[in-house]
């Protein structure tokens, strides 16, 4: 399995995502969060985007096989999109990409754990999150937000997690 992360220039990259989720093999997602919103009347968890501009693929195919295929059409995109090379390079190793799967669902979305913080401990009970209660270094109570010692695109990696209990 291999991953790799496209920059859409233009902002607008349905049409490219739909390209890749057409071919055979190839699973192509914009990353996105749940997010709590609490209005006058309404109290809900949304979908945002996590990456804007960004459009994750997982291919059931080697890293030389994908570029190999898909060479011509980067090429004739290159306005506006770009695979991430170079330096910036951002084709995932094994760890990263179980460390992906374990946090996104099926359609690309990271869903909300919940938790409650115990002596000063945080637990958490239920979501993606759960096991990698040391991976988390900061929660915003109030934004319901775990922020992760792990970085991508040059951004701290951010999780809803909501914290039912402080005892």
């Amino acid at each position: 399995m291999y991953w790799c992360i496209i920059h859409i220039k233009s902002g607008n990259c349905h049409d490219l995502l739909r390209f890749f989720n057409e071919q055979q093999g190839i699973h192509a997602f914009l990353p996105m969060m749940e997010k709590w919103f609490s209005g006058a009347h309404t109290k809900e968890y949304r979908n945002i985007l996590l990456f804007p501009d960004y459009l994750f693929i997982k291919a059931d195919m080697s890293k030389e096989h994908f570029h190999q295929t898909y060479q011509d059409l980067f090429h004739q995109i290159s306005r506006f999109a770009k695979l991430l090379e170079g330096e910036a390079l951002i084709s995932m190793d094994e760890e990263e990409q179980r460390f992906f799967e374990r946090m996104f669902d099926e359609n690309g979305v990271i869903r909300h754990s919940v938790g409650n913080i115990i002596n000063s401990k945080l637990n958490v009970e239920s979501g993606p999150l759960k096991g990698m209660e040391q991976q988390i270094k900061k929660i915003d109570r109030h934004k319901r937000i775990a922020y992760l010692d792990y970085q991508l695109l040059g951004t701290r990696m951010k999780a809803p997690l909501e914290v039912v209990n402080k005892v």
